[in-house]
């Protein structure tokens, strides 16, 4: 059986009560909000390429609705602006425009 000495800590222990103690405790880090901003920014444009790609209708609804629902996840976890979710939402639209009329951008 385990003793518990307070005084004796491992180093996983230190590690801990350093990340505990730490003025900047459960703060996102500055390289974790630019990670998290790069994945919404592909996401999004993963779902625009695909609204350009659909082939049916199936997969244009699916298609907006995925660039819609990153969008809004994007703005509501402070990823994006007001005005970066402009600019999606008019690249949305000229995706839609282009396929459903043919319409070149």
């Amino acid at each position: 059986m385990k003793s518990s000495n307070p005084q004796k800590t491992d180093q996983f222990d230190q590690i801990i009560l350093s990340r505990l103690l730490a003025d900047d405790f459960a703060q996102p880090q500055i390289k974790d909000f630019d990670f998290y901003k790069e994945r919404a920014v592909s996401q999004i444009q993963t779902a625009i390429h695909s609204i350009y790609k659909s082939n049916n209708q199936h997969e244009f609804t699916i298609a907006i609705a995925q660039a819609n629902a990153f969008i809004d996840a994007a703005i509501n976890f402070e990823f994006i602006d007001l005005t970066e979710k402009a600019k999606w939402l008019d690249d949305v639209a000229k995706a839609m425009r282009a396929q459903l009329i043919e319409e070149y951008v």
